[in-house]
C-alpha cells in the first residue's frame, strides 16, 4: 500500500509555516554568538598581555578573574529577571511597562554594584591570599591592585551588561552586538596603551589592564544608556516609574536570583570535579585535558547559549501578548534548531578530536592528548541533551520560571555528577573517562528535568501569576472568570500585533486598530468601552460571574 499523502502534506505545511520563525530565531541568536565570541577574544587578549609581563602577572590576572566571577553571579540576579520582564512587556506592547522595567533594572544594578564595591575592596586581598595558597606573594599584591581598581568601578563594569540584557529581552540583539564590538576594540586599545606605556604614557602593568577595562566598559555603558534615552531603540527610558521601587526590585530578583544560584551550583561543582580528576592516574594532565576540552567544546555550546537568549525573548514576548500556542511553537522551533546546530558541531568535534587537542596545544603531553580526546568524544554525546537544557531553560526563563533550572542544575551537578564521578573514576578505576561519563549523565538529568517542566505547561501559570495584571486584578477573580477573560478577551485582542495593553487602576485598556477596549474587574469581567469590537465568543464570557 502506498502511504497516505495527508501526513506528508501536513508536514510540508508545518515546515512552510515555521520557516519564517526559523529565520527570526537565527537573526536573534547569531548576533549573540558574535558578541560572546568578541568578549572571549578580549579575555584572551588580557591573558596575552599579562603573559608579556611575566608568569606572576598571568597568575595574578587568573586568580583575579576567578574572583570577578562572583560579581557576575550578583549581576545575573538582576539581568536574568530584567531580560524576562522586558520580553513580556514588549510582547504586551506596553511601552510604559517596558520603560519601568528598564529604569528599575538600571537602579537595581547600580545599587548592587555599589554594594559589590564596598564588599570587594575590603575582601579582594584576603580572597586572593586564600586562592594563592603556597604561591608567590607578589601575585597576591598584583592581583589585589587589579581587583581593587575593578571593584571601585563596578558600576561601569555592569551597566552595559544590564543595557544589553534589556535590549535582548525586547528582541534587539544587534545593538548589543555593536556595543560589545566597540567596547572590545576600545578595551584592547586602552589596555595596550596603559599596560605597556604606549603613546608616551607610563607603563602601569597589571593595573593598566583594570583601568583600560573600566574605561572601555564605562564608555560602552554610557553609549548604551544614551541610546535608551534617545527613544530610538525598542527599549526606551521615556515614561514608566523613574524612582526606585521595591516592588519592581522584588519582581526582577524573584526571576533572577534562581538563575544566579544556578550559575553558582554549576561553577562550585566544577571545583570538586577538578579535585576528582587530579586524584586519578592522569593527575594534573587530566585537569589540563579538561581545560582544553572545555575551550574546544565551547564551539558547540556557544550557539546553544545564544539560542537560549532567543528562546527567552521569543517565549517571553508571546506570553506578554498571551499567545500560548505561539509561545510553545517558538520554544519548539528554537529547540529543533539548537539540537541540529549543536549536534552537527559535536559530530565534527568527535571526528577531529585528537587533531583539535594537538592544535590547541602542539606540545601537549601524550596523556593530555589521550584524555582530551576522550573528553571531547564522550561529551559530544551530551551536546543534544545540553541543547535541550539550554534552550528550554531559556524558554522557561522567558516565562519567569527559573526555579526548575536551578533544581535541574542542583540535581545534575551535585546529586549525579560529583558522586558518580568519584564512583566511576576512583571506586571503579575508570580514571578520567569515568568523570567524563558522569558529566554526560548529569547533562541528561538536567535536560530531562527542564523538558518535563516545559511539557507540563506549568510555566504558563508561573508567568501569569508573576505579572502585574494578575497581582492587581486577576488574583481576586474566580478561576472560571479569569480563564474566560484570558481566553475570550485578552488572547483574541492581543493576537493582533497592532494592539497594545495598558494596566489601569480598575482594569485594563486595549488600544486596538478599530478603537479602544476597556475592561473593568469588580468580581466579574465588565467591558465598559468597545464591547462591540470583541469577538463573538467574548459576549458569552461577559456573562460569567464570580
Amino acid at each position: 500500500m502506498r502511504p497516505s499523502p495527508v501526513p506528508f502534506a501536513r508536514a510540508r505545511a508545518r515546515v512552510r509555516r515555521d520557516l519564517p520563525l526559523l529565520g527570526t530565531v537565527v537573526r536573534l541568536s547569531l548576533p549573540v554568538v558574535v558578541a560572546n565570541l568578541l568578549q572571549s577574544l578580549v579575555n584572551v587578549a588580557d591573558v596575552f598581555m599579562a603573559g608579556r609581563l611575566g608568569p606572576t602577572e598571568v597568575a595574578a590576572v587568573g586568580m583575579a578573574t576567578a574572583v570577578r566571577l562572583l560579581v557576575l553571579l550578583a549581576i545575573v540576579a538582576v539581568t536574568s529577571g530584567s531580560m524576562a520582564l522586558a520580553a513580556q512587556a514588549k510582547g504586551a506592547r506596553d511601552d510604559e511597562a517596558l520603560a519601568t522595567v528598564a529604569k528599575q533594572s538600571l537602579w537595581l544594578v547600580a545599587l548592587v554594584a555599589a554594594a559589590l564595591t564596598l564588599v570587594g575592596v575590603a575582601t579582594a586581598e584576603p580572597l586572593l591570599r586564600f586562592l594563592n595558597s603556597g604561591g608567590d606573594p607578589r601575585a597576591v599584591a598584583l592581583g589585589a591592585g587589579y581587583l581593587e581598581v575593578l571593584f571601585l568601578g563596578t558600576v561601569l563594569m555592569v551597566v552595559n551588561v544590564a543595557v544589553a540584557s534589556l535590549m535582548q529581552g525586547a528582541g534587539d540583539t544587534v545593538t548589543p552586538l555593536w556595543l560589545t564590538g566597540g567596547t572590545a576594540v576600545l578595551n584592547v586599545l586602552f589596555n595596550g596603551v596603559l599596560v605597556f606605556g604606549w603613546l608616551g604614557l607610563p607603563s602601569l602593568g597589571v593595573t593598566g589592564l583594570a583601568i583600560g577595562t573600566l574605561l572601555a566598559r564605562g564608555i560602552g555603558g554610557a553609549v548604551g544608556i544614551a541610546i535608551l534615552a534617545s527613544g530610538r531603540n525598542v527599549v526606551r527610558l521615556r515614561g514608566g516609574r523613574g524612582r526606585p521601587d521595591l516592588g519592581s526590585f522584588r519582581d526582577i530578583l524573584a526571576i533572577g536570583v534562581p538563575s544566579a544560584l544556578q550559575t553558582l551550583m554549576f561553577t562550585s561543582a566544577n571545583v570538586f570535579v577538578i579535585r576528582i580528576i587530579t586524584s586519578t592516574p592522569a593527575g594534573t594532565f587530566g585537569a589540563a585535558a579538561q581545560a582544553i576540552g572545555i575551550q574546544i567544546e565551547s564551539l558547540a555550546f556557544m550557539p546553544g547559549l545564544a539560542l537560549s537568549v532567543a528562546a527567552t525573548s521569543l517565549v517571553g514576548r508571546s506570553l506578554g501578548a498571551w499567545q500560548l500556542d505561539e509561545a510553545r511553537r517558538r520554544g519548539a522551533v528554537t529547540l529543533v534548531l539548537g539540537i541540529a546546530v549543536m549536534g552537527g558541531i559535536a559530530a565534527a568535534i568527535f571526528v577531529a578530536a585528537p587533531w583539535l587537542v594537538r592544535a590547541f596545544d602542539p606540545s601537549a603531553h601524550p596523556v593530555v592528548v589521550e584524555a582530551g580526546t576522550s573528553y571531547l568524544r564522550i561529551n559530544a554525546l551530551a551536546q543534544a541533551p545540553l541543547a535541550v537544557f539550554f534552550i528550554l531553560n531559556g524558554g522557561l526563563r522567558g516565562a519567569g520560571d527559573t526555579r526548575p533550572g536551578l533544581t535541574a542544575t542542583a540535581l545534575g551537578r551535585w546529586i549525579v555528577m560529583v558522586p558518580l564521578a568519584a564512583l566511576l573514576a576512583l571506586g571503579l578505576d575508570l580514571g578520567v573517562d569515568g568523570v567524563w561519563w558522569a558529566m554526560v549523565a548529569s547533562v541528561c538529568v538536567q535536560a530531562a528535568w527542564v523538558a518535563r517542566r516545559w511539557s507540563s505547561g506549568r510555566w504558563i501559570d508561573v508567568s501569569l501569576q508573576q505579572s502585574r495584571l494578575y497581582r492587581r486584578h486577576l488574583a481576586s477573580l474566580a478561576p472560571e472568570v479569569r480563564e474566560a477573560f484570558l481566553g475570550q478577551i485578552r488572547a483574541p485582542l492581543m493576537a493582533d500585533a497592532r494592539t497594545s495593553e495598558r494596566l489601569l487602576d480598575d482594569g485594563v485598556r486595549y488600544d486596538a486598530p478599530e478603537g479602544p477596549v476597556r475592561v473593568v474587574f469588580d468580581g466579574a469581567v465588565r467591558v465598559v468601552e468597545g464591547a462591540e469590537r470583541l469577538p463573538a465568543g467574548a459576549r458569552q464570557a461577559l456573562a460569567v460571574d464570580a
